[in-house]
């Protein structure tokens, strides 16, 4: 391998190499936005399908109705089910029944 001391040469070259991961940022960053796309057009999609789903069972339809031709309940996101607190402490009223001392 011969090397040279041409500063036009190794700068030549090291611009080369960063051009080469530009382009591969770029391309990186071309993808995600696609996919970001992709994914809002998707919840877009799920939020939809999600209220006719509804809107059918309102109307009459049962869900297994709906799902023995084929349409299935909407998905749960994870994230957007609602949970229950639990209580850890009684309230005034849980006592109000037992005798003091």
């Amino acid at each position: 391998m011969t090397t040279t001391t041409d500063p036009d040469a190794i700068e030549s070259g090291l611009r080369a190499l960063v051009d080469a991961r530009m382009d591969a940022g770029r391309s990186l960053a071309t993808a995600a936005a696609e996919r970001d796309a992709a994914r809002e057009t998707l919840a877009n999609a799920d939020a939809k399908y999600a209220a006719e789903h509804a809107a059918a069972l309102t109307a009459g339809w049962t869900a297994a109705e709906l799902k023995k031709v084929g349409l299935d309940e909407p998905e749960v996101r994870a994230g957007t089910k609602r949970t229950r607190r639990r209580r850890t402490s009684p309230t005034p009223a849980d006592s109000a029944g037992t005798p003091s001392e």
